[in-house]
């Protein structure tokens, strides 16, 4: 049986939004910015209750929303590398703390899964050959079966920034795991990635919510 596992705080519909404020989630990526990264660190913050309105961050002039907008601009056009993204998101202050993948030790699907069942959203990080830009999106859910009564998973399920907006459904992109290399795939396009990073934002001090599972035969 196929099974997929969402971070409790989405609600799907005609369009994905906050299961608690029924605000919106997710935040597009423009063509000429290289802020994938910002994207997904404000969905994530949302995920996690630290910010009430990620889509609407350049127009908030108070609270940690115009807090977050302040910091991430000058990171806008040409993106954040693993260390400033990381720094990035200590310095928001906001009690999350990041937690990448340590010393590279372990698979990135399963530090995923580790993550998503903790409760915890993570960001991953992929290149494209030949292309040199990095790119980032937000992992939400775990895909994969039971086999002899264990969950194997096979893919992380992911709100892409550069994608189109999801519909009807919590994610718009998958990186499936069942071959050699990871592969990225959304309604449009399907091409081997090269993982570089995997950084969770884990609460300081909080409980974890449940996970919620969906299964269909």
């Amino acid at each position: 049986m196929l099974v997929q596992r969402f971070h409790p705080a989405l609600r799907p519909g005609q369009q994905l939004v906050l299961a608690e404020s029924g605000n919106p989630l997710f935040s597009r990526q423009g063509h000429w910015d290289s802020g994938s990264a910002l994207h997904c660190v404000a969905m994530a913050l949302a995920l996690l209750g630290k910010l009430a309105d990620p889509v609407a961050l350049s127009r908030s002039d108070t609270g940690p929303e115009a807090g977050f907008w302040d910091r991430a601009w000058p990171y806008y056009l040409h993106g954040l590398t693993l260390s400033e993204l990381e720094s990035f998101i200590w310095e928001l202050n906001l009690g999350v703390r990041p937690g990448a993948r340590p010393d590279g030790r372990g698979s990135i699907l399963n530090f995923c899964e580790r993550e998503l069942k903790r409760g915890w959203p993570v960001i991953v990080g992929w290149r494209r050959h030949p292309v040199r830009d990095a790119h980032a999106a937000l992992v939400i859910g775990i895909e994969g079966r039971w086999q002899k009564r264990a969950f194997e998973p096979n893919a992380l399920l992911l709100l892409d920034p550069a994608a189109t907006e999801p519909r009807l459904s919590a994610y718009n992109a998958r990186l499936a795991f069942d071959r050699k290399r990871p592969s990225y795939m959304t309604e449009t396009h399907a091409y081997p990635v090269t993982l570089d990073a995997a950084i969770a934002l884990r609460p300081i001090a909080r409980p974890p919510p449940a996970v919620i599972s969906s299964g269909c035969a």
